[in-house]
């Protein structure tokens, strides 16, 4: 008797993987899950009835096929999205991290620097100055080539869901390096824990720019650094982004 073994999404709901696959619509594991259920996807959601039954024919083998098997079992799924989800896809073509440097003056270091960093909320519920958590919501290190800063290998987000994606801190980052020491730009954001079968929240895209209230880092100084970069997120919520054990590379 041969041992099945239980699918990763297969205790997730039907509007938990339309949820996924609205935001991630190439995503292999969500669209091999949608196909497998049969279902249609509209908004982020299973349309009722969607799911459509198995169907499997045999068919023979010909002269096209590689494989020397008389018969195999083949079974189609249907993916449907409607015209609007389909038009929502396509207007995230555009880059939301686009950014206007050209009010800043921006570093140019002749040395590439590597830092290590942390990303802490900071809550606004009881204090306009806001409370931080102690607690790390992405971690890793920088990289800063001239004035372009991007994440380094193994930097990572820990709030779960959409956040596993390390494209997120590859591709969707906008960021440079002041001569006075700060960030400005555009990044992808998580604001929210998510758990394993909880609909996804898409990041948000808050822009970097000089806070009252940071530290920056001290370029003439790299080897004591200690920055303290203030983000500027929600209402109720930010972040600071903590720089230290810098140096050059």
């Amino acid at each position: 008797i041969g041992t099945t073994f239980a699918g990763p999404y297969d205790d997730w709901p039907d509007d938990s993987i339309c949820g996924w696959l609205e935001v991630k619509p190439t995503h292999a594991g969500y669209l091999g899950e949608a196909k497998k259920r049969g279902l249609t996807c509209e908004g982020g959601k299973a349309v009722k009835g969607s799911a459509k039954t198995t169907t499997t024919t045999k068919s023979t083998s010909t002269t096209k096929s590689k494989a020397s098997t008389a018969n195999s079992d083949i079974t189609i799924y249907e993916v449907v999205f409607s015209p609007a989800v389909l038009k929502e896809l396509l207007d995230r073509v555009i880059s939301k991290t686009d950014y206007d440097f050209s009010k800043h003056k921006l570093t140019n270091n002749v040395k590439d620097i590597q830092c290590r960093f942390t990303i802490n909320r900071v809550v606004y519920d009881n204090s306009e100055l806001g409370v931080p958590e102690h607690w790390d919501m992405a971690k890793g290190t920088i990289n800063v080539n001239g004035s372009d800063v991007e994440f380094g290998e193994g930097s990572y987000w820990k709030m779960g869901g959409l956040s596993t994606d390390k494209s997120y801190l590859r591709d969707e980052v906008n960021i440079k390096l002041t001569e006075d020491g700060h960030f400005v730009g555009k990044m992808a954001y998580f604001t929210h824990t998510v758990k394993q079968g909880e609909v996804p929240r898409e990041p948000l895209y808050p822009t970097l720019t000089k806070h009252k209230r940071s530290t920056p880092m001290d370029l003439n100084n790299i080897d004591d650094v200690y920055a303290s970069l203030w983000i500027d997120v929600e209402d109720w919520a930010g972040g600071i982004m903590r720089i230290s054990r810098c140096k050059y590379l």
